[in-house]
């Protein structure tokens, strides 16, 4: 076993440990990265890169004879391109060292790298940095033989589209294939044991995928779970509330129930780092373990679940390594998050069953737009989405807002910067939007807002302060509002 001595380590080369590797060695620090399998981690191998390809591709098949397998080999011949532009840049990027292997630690700021070709080396750092990543989490399902077993980690190696494709999950990793593989062609079942897809977002989102899922023709079974496959008849039983069901000739199975973090194989125990299997390992707002120069960026870390996100922290940590006397990062920054379902999902801020926990109801403003009734909307013939936000009652603060239609992924920053910013419904009032757009019916929205809040400006006020003083009761006597009125009363109002 041979030995060297690296200022800065970073294991695993997905979005976050990428962003950290190539960022420090740009200036000039010296970094040795580890990577297992392929340079750009998930997301350019078998995460946002592929998939983003295939729901691209596959709709433009949507209405035609769709052609599955000029598709798939599109989509890996993209990916595939991607991986080698960024394994070129690791390896002839001045000052960092990378190495092909498996990294275990053997001591807080030792890492063992088990190469490919079968050699050990030992590395230390003063600063190391976990950026592992997740993997799928595979409930069981009697008989069904791996062939029949897809994950997001061999789905885009699929020849040409499978026959029927049932999806255990309703997460946005199932609703994005489930919609792709429609568009190819497919029969697509998906068996969730939630009430209602995408169960992280709003109920109002969840109802217009649902309507959209079945106006595609796909089925989906509520409070279900897949038990058992029958290899010889193709068929997938499965257990429902009005009893057992039979999906018949079931030529591929997708797992999309989740993911578990890659912290349970890096010998975490080793380093003293605080860590809970479930939750992941316990960060600061600018990656800090409880280790000193031991750093945790991604999927690894308890708020981050999303490649933006984890580019986000990684460029956090770049400055605490390469700038130590610049002050500290405060809060994490706001994360938005999108599905690329059709209708994409956007959401960003507090969701509603957040807002529950911390106001009083009769504080709160639920606003929201059609996308249809836009003038946009009509043009494109539109049959679902909208914009609704979450807002507080008086002074228009956003505490959260929702986006179901198309392009959602591209408007959800408009309300991520008004939510970072303290923009309220106000001053959106006032802005002048292009014509005509779907970001109209933000317009619409903060009209709304307006239209309701300043003819009955003075009603609103002592309702506010009557409701205020429910909330600060109900604080006293131990109940689960967390902010009281005199704190939403003092906030500024514009108008």
């Amino acid at each position: 076993m041979t030995g060297s001595h690296y200022p800065t380590i970073v294991i695993g080369s997905g979005s976050a440990g990428f962003t950290v590797a190539i960022s420090l060695s740009q200036l000039g620090k010296q970094v040795a990265l580890i990577e297992a399998r392929a340079v750009g981690g998930d997301c350019t191998n078998v995460g946002c890169v592929p998939s983003k390809t295939l729901i691209h591709e596959a709709g433009e098949q949507h209405g035609t004879q769709p052609d599955a397998a000029a598709v798939l080999a599109t989509v890996r011949h993209k990916r595939d391109d991607l991986r080698d532009e960024e394994t070129q840049q690791v390896k002839q990027t001045e000052h960092l060292t990378f190495f092909h292997g498996t990294a275990r630690f053997v001591g807080a700021k030792q890492v063992a790298v088990q190469l490919d070709d079968g050699s050990t080396r030992e590395l230390t750092g003063d600063n190391i940095v976990i950026a592992t990543g997740s993997r799928p989490t595979l409930p069981k399902v009697d008989g069904l033989p791996s062939h029949r077993t897809l994950t997001n980690e061999n789905i885009f190696e699929l020849p040409t589209a499978p026959a029927h494709l049932a999806i255990i999950g309703s997460g946005p990793i199932g609703l994005e294939m489930a919609f792709a593989f429609r568009d190819l062609g497919t029969r697509v079942s998906i068996i969730t044991n939630t009430d209602r897809v995408f169960n992280k977002s709003p109920i109002a989102a969840s109802e217009t995928l649902d309507v959209a899922l079945r106006e595609r023709g796909i089925d989906v079974y509520y409070y279900a779970l897949a038990t058992h496959y029958d290899e010889i008849s193709e068929t997938l039983r499965i257990k429902t509330p009005q009893g057992p069901v039979e999906l018949s000739g079931v030529t591929k199975v997708l797992i999309a129930a989740g993911r578990q973090r890659n912290i349970d194989t890096i010998g975490l125990e080793q380093t003293g780092v605080k860590f809970d299997p479930k939750t992941g390992i316990e960060v600061s707002s600018h990656g800090q373990t409880s280790v000193a120069g031991i750093y945790a960026i991604g999927d690894v870390t308890p708020t981050s679940f999303w490649t933006h996100s984890a580019n986000a922290q990684g460029r956090r940590v770049v400055q605490r390594i390469a700038f130590p006397w610049l002050p500290a990062f405060g809060q994490e920054p706001l994360y938005p998050n999108a599905t690329f379902s059709d209708p994409e999902v956007a959401n960003v801020g507090l969701m509603p069953d957040q807002i529950a926990k911390k106001y009083h109801p009769k504080l709160i403003k639920t606003l929201r737009f059609e996308l249809p009734k836009t003038d946009k909307g009509y043009t494109e013939g539109l049959t679902h989405g909208f914009v609704q936000v979450y807002a507080l009652r008086l002074t228009g603060r956003i505490l959260g807002a929702t986006i179901v239609g198309p392009r959602a992924s591209e408007m959800i920053s408009f309300f991520t910067l008004a939510i970072t910013e303290g923009i309220s419904l106000y001053k959106l009032f006032r802005l002048v939007y292009p014509y005509p757009t779907l970001s109209g019916a933000i317009q619409k929205v903060a009209d709304q807002y307006v239209r309701e809040t300043l003819p009955a400006f003075h009603i609103e006020l002592l309702d506010l302060a009557r409701y205020g003083a429910e909330t600060a009761w109900q604080r006293l006597r131990g109940g689960t509002f967390e902010v009281a009125a005199p704190a939403v009363l003092s906030a500024s109002v514009s108008p």
